[in-house]
């Protein structure tokens, strides 16, 4: 409900930050102090002409005069801070933690809990955070099929299932003011900005700025970072100063058109997915980045070289094997919910394809297991640790393809027997995400 005393408030804030008086406010606009008095005490309103006209006096969006219950304003002397709040309180992160690598996804989650779009909630009325948003974006995303693997392009339906849709900016069109500028206004309307390094550095989720908007307060994820990708906490924000002198990509959000029920979005990623996992073609010149059955051939292939040149280090189980067990938990798990979400779905197929991925799981963490150690083996047993290695990817993918073998026939009964009805041509960005 629109609250004209906390308009008027906000008036009165804004005009004690340029250090005007209500007489000097009156001048500027052509009014007498009378009528700026009525506003700030809530007993008038402008007009529209006249709201369009203090904004622009401001330099704010109207939204920001209208309704000021969306921000927290506090003095900072010269300048002023601006939160936008999450639009219902979020709970403590209630999942698992690790593994949590993948930032996009947990970015995504971000932006379904600012946005209050979790229908679950605690005793307290507050959103559950917890992993379950996390295994499916990192799926829809197309992320967990992969090796150190993003699309070279983000997926809009990782968007659309919130009623969300994006506009990228590259940070070298505009000049430092000029992306600035474009930054605060959409924060000033109540909507975030992610800004996406081209470097190996945050990604800020930002919800607020400072000093003028060369200061961003927000949510930073990092990829391969468990800890950091885990906490989403919006009374806990960091800084981010000087944000727009690296090279970077503004995403901005928008409402959508339409929005994508999540049982579709899964059969798109379910789908994407199969042609992911089936690959048996490299691209890209690390053997170890990529998608599919042809990560099991080059890893057991990396592994034997190390042991025909008496290698004294398990060079290629680190971070390798931790991404392994991750994506292999994910991709189980995602199976799991479209289970639970996608209609018709073949409930035998599906299961045996599972209990292929218990197994596959198993394995996946002896491997992270003896990579978590690799420094504590003694030269003479490496040989015979890695020949272990080698056996269980040889086995795992044996049942991977078996699993997928039961998981593509569960598709061509989804879509009638026609998988390529729904082409998917995954493309290998060397650029990590």
């Amino acid at each position: 409900m629109f609250d004209v005393k906390k308009m008027g408030e906000q008036i009165a804030h804004l005009r004690r930050e340029r250090n005007y008086t209500q007489e000097q406010l009156a001048e500027e606009l052509k009014v007498s102090p009378q009528a700026v008095s009525k506003w700030e005490n809530g007993k008038a309103m402008p007009e529209i002409p006249m709201l369009c006209e203090i904004s622009r006096f401001f330099n704010c969006s109207a939204d920001r005069i209208l309704d000021p219950s969306s921000c927290v304003l506090r003095d900072m002397g010269f300048n002023y801070e601006f939160l936008v709040k999450p639009r219902i309180p979020v709970a403590d992160y209630s999942g698992s933690e690790w593994p949590k690598s993948i930032s996009f996804a947990s970015l995504l989650t971000a932006v379904k809990l600012f946005f209050g779009l979790e229908e679950r909630r605690d005793t307290k009325g507050r959103q559950i955070n917890d992993d379950e948003e996390y295994i499916l974006q990192s799926a829809l995303a197309n992320i967990c099929f992969g090796y150190s693997y993003s699309p070279d392009q983000y997926i809009h339906d990782s968007f659309l299932i919130y009623g969300l849709d994006y506009e990228i900016y590259s940070r070298e069109d505009y000049s430092e003011n000029e992306f600035i500028a474009l930054a605060c206004k959409q924060i000033e309307h109540g909507y975030p900005v992610i800004i996406i390094p081209k470097e190996y550095t945050d990604t800020i989720f930002a919800v607020g700025f400072s000093d003028h908007g060369q200061t961003l307060k927000g949510l930073g994820f990092l990829e391969g970072d468990d800890q950091k990708n885990a906490k989403i906490n919006f009374d806990q924000l960091c800084q981010y100063a000087a944000w727009y002198k690296f090279d970077c990509d503004m995403m901005i959000l928008k409402p959508s058109n339409e929005k994508m029920p999540p049982a579709k979005a899964c059969v798109n990623a379910f789908l994407r997915g199969i042609t992911l996992l089936s690959n048996t073609e490299h691209c890209g010149e690390d053997k170890m980045q990529g998608y599919g059955m042809v990560i099991y051939r080059n890893w057991r292939t990396l592994l034997r070289e190390e042991n025909q040149r008496d290698a004294a280090q398990m060079e290629c189980v680190f971070p390798h094997a931790f991404i392994h067990y991750e994506n292999k938990l994910r991709t189980k798990q995602f199976f799991e919910l479209c289970l639970n979400i996608i209609p018709g779905i073949d409930k035998e197929l599906m299961t045996l394809a599972l209990n292929q991925y218990n197994d596959i799981i198993a394995s996946a963490a002896e491997i992270a297991t003896i990579a978590h150690q690799r420094d504590s083996f003694p030269r003479d047993a490496l040989k015979e640790k890695r020949n272990h290695i080698i056996e269980m990817l040889r086995r795992t993918s044996e049942q991977e393809e078996l699993a997928l073998h039961y998981i593509q026939k569960t598709a061509a009964l989804l879509t009638n027997g026609e998988l390529a009805a729904a082409p998917f041509k995954p493309h290998f960005d060397e650029q990590k995400a």
